[in-house]
């Protein structure tokens, strides 16, 4: 146990491993929705940074179509900006809005009248033209009306207002709206062409002198996730790589706090039938092998406890038991090979041999079984006056003065524990004592303490570590069996209480009794 660490439950464990297979897919899910939504706001951020130029160049023709100087004096911001020198437009869409609507047909167009904002798209279309080769925006630009004066594609003078985000920057707002596309494009070999789920359509009011003039509508599929993720595909790979590398990581160490301490535990379980010492877990182990690995190592320990008691046991007798047969046996043939030539006094004295032989095996056997009995069979626990039991149970002694003065109401124990533990007591310190004997009653927390005192002349120190030991008596010619503490012991043991020897001198003996 000293080598063994206890570690998680097994239940915490597999949740742990779980929750992590389950989160990978969910936060694998949720990185790409946070990609795919930075791909459109890059997307997004791209074509304002577009339409902004798209928007001063068409200012510029507008202005010298009108006749009017350009001049860069702060007229060109919002009325509501809150800074006059800057004016920056930040992206707004948000994928996990619901989606915008189809973009649908024009209702009305506007006929090309040669108004200076027509003069100043026509101006505008060779840049628009040559920009589209490099950049594949769509771009767009309306009049104050909302009609389109110039463009990359076909579509002059189809009046877009109907479309929410022209709607808004006619108002002087930034609008900007992500469209799924239908049908979907195919992408170029070239790379350039975009085969993301959505296009991306940003209008762009133009200010003069805080009114609008126009705006620039800018439209751009964007990139799908396989197609940002190409370039990076060395860096996947080796995530892809460590990823496996982390599970397999991953089932090794379930295989090293699952599998080998339980493979160990079994291992020594196969030593223990077999007789021997198995090998043990070492390290840190999950909770279940951890109490499981205590509770082999305690059922080892009694099992290898009780088989010494049963030699021990065997052994004891068997020599307990040498004696008496051989002297009974020796008795018989004697009495066999020479009765006729014996008097009666003679054969009197044999037979008294083979009784009092017979006797002490009948007490031995006796005391065995009521030993057997107590490790083996406990008796049912009740509720009784510990006072009022003892009273009647010491009643047959004359020189034993019983002091109740702290004992308990009641206590719950087998009746027969108490009367075989005290009457044993007792007898042991009439026997090996003298009188008077004293008795006391008490209460230690929830238990019974009783001690037994003596007047004699004490244990010996070589004795005191053998008073417990089975057989062990020093009145054996006297029809001592040994048994008597042993069995009070035995019952201290089966109640989980005590049994010990408190004091001991030339003045008396006290053992003191905790069930």
């Amino acid at each position: 146990m000293r080598n063994l660490r206890r570690g998680p439950a097994i239940g915490r464990l597999l949740l742990g491993v779980n929750l992590f297979v389950l989160l990978v897919p969910v936060v694998a899910v949720v990185l790409l929705r946070i990609y795919e939504q930075h791909l459109v706001h890059q997307t997004e951020s791209r074509l304002i940074a577009e339409a902004a130029l798209i928007g001063e160049a068409w200012r510029g023709h507008l202005l010298a179509a009108s006749g009017q100087p350009d001049t860069a004096d702060g007229h060109i911001q919002p009325p509501d900006a809150p800074d006059a020198r800057f004016f920056p437009f930040e992206p707004v869409i948000d994928l996990y809005a619901p989606a915008a609507a189809t973009e649908g047909q024009p209702t009305r167009t506007k006929t090309p009248d040669g108004t200076a904002p027509w003069r100043a798209g026509q101006a505008l279309k060779p840049l628009l033209d040559r920009a589209k080769l490099v950049n594949l925006s769509g771009a767009r630009v309306l009049d104050a009306e909302g009609c389109v004066v110039a463009s990359t594609a076909d579509g002059l003078g189809a009046c877009l207002d109907y479309l929410p985000e022209v709607r808004a920057a006619l108002t002087g707002r930034y609008h900007a709206v992500a469209r799924p596309r239908d049908p979907p494009e195919r992408k170029e070999a070239n790379g350039l062409s975009r085969s993301g789920e959505f296009r991306v359509f940003v209008a762009l009011p133009l200010f003069s002198d805080g009114r609008v003039i126009g705006v620039v509508r800018m439209s751009r599929t964007t990139l799908d996730i396989p197609q940002a993720l190409w370039p990076y595909r060395q860096v996947l790979l080796w995530a892809s790589v460590a990823c496996l590398v982390l599970t397999a990581l991953l089932s090794l160490f379930l295989s090293r706090t699952l599998v080998r301490p339980v493979r160990a535990l079994t291992a020594a379980a196969e030593a223990i039938a077999r007789g021997e010492r198995g090998p043990t877990p070492q390290g840190r182990v999950p909770a279940e092998v951890f109490q499981l690995h205590a509770a082999l190592t305690t059922m080892a320990a009694r099992l290898h406890a009780r088989a010494t008691d049963v030699a021990d046991f065997a052994a004891n007798v068997s020599h307990e038991l040498k004696t008496p047969l051989t002297s009974v046996r020796g008795a018989v043939e004697l009495l066999r090979d020479d009765w006729s030539g014996m008097d009666e006094a003679q054969r009197g004295r044999f037979l008294a041999n083979i009784d009092d032989d017979a006797a002490r095996m009948q007490r031995l056997v006796t005391r065995l079984l009521e030993l057997a009995r107590i490790e083996h069979a406990p008796p049912e626990s009740r509720e009784i006056s510990p006072g009022s039991f003892l009273t009647e149970l010491l009643a047959r002694y004359e020189d034993v003065h019983l002091d109740l003065t702290q004992a308990p109401p009641t206590t719950h124990l087998p009746p027969e524990y108490l009367a075989t533990a005290v009457t044993n007591l007792v007898d042991n310190a009439l026997r090996h004592g003298g009188a008077p004997v004293l008795v006391g009653v008490a209460s230690e927390g929830d238990r019974l303490r009783i001690s037994v005192s003596d007047h004699g002349p004490g244990i010996s120190e070589r004795n005191q570590a053998r008073i417990f030991d089975r057989f062990f008596t020093t009145e054996r010619d006297r029809g001592g069996t040994g048994l008597g503490l042993a069995i009070v012991q035995a019952i201290a043991r089966a109640r989980g209480g005590r049994i010990e020897c408190e004091r001991t001198g030339p003045d008396g003996t006290t053992f003191l009794l905790v069930l």
